[in-house]
């Protein structure tokens, strides 16, 4: 899959309660990267997850990134997949974090679709 920027997308999502977000372009794609932004640094031990929700059954799905953002302080997380992360148009990858210190959540999935 060709790297072109006119084949570049974003998915933006954004919330001050749990988060549970979904990218499904229903098309191959490409995950490039995924980048969120807290309001303020989480106090308690959650993790933010990135998840493949494989189109071929619960059996394939695949926990991509872990992170619990309250270990560093975390107010912004920037996680890079590119080449080696292509998906099925069936395919799809879930965002989940719990918030339970309600900050406020902002983020985007970056990906790129097949030509």
């Amino acid at each position: 899959m060709p790297n072109e920027l006119a084949n570049t997308l974003f998915q933006t999502f954004t919330g001050a309660a749990a988060i549970a977000e979904t990218l499904a372009p229903k098309a191959k794609f490409r995950l490039v990267r995924v980048e969120v932004h807290l309001s303020a640094a989480p106090t308690t031990s959650q993790s933010l997850t990135i998840t493949l929700d494989a189109g071929d059954g619960a059996t394939y799905d695949t926990l991509l990134y872990t992170n619990d953002l309250s270990v560093t302080s975390v107010t912004d997380l920037v996680v890079e997949f590119g080449e080696g992360y292509e998906y099925e148009y069936d395919d799809e990858i879930d965002i989940a974090y719990t918030n339970t210190d309600v900050r406020t959540i902002s983020g985007r999935y970056v990906y790129e679709l097949e030509k």
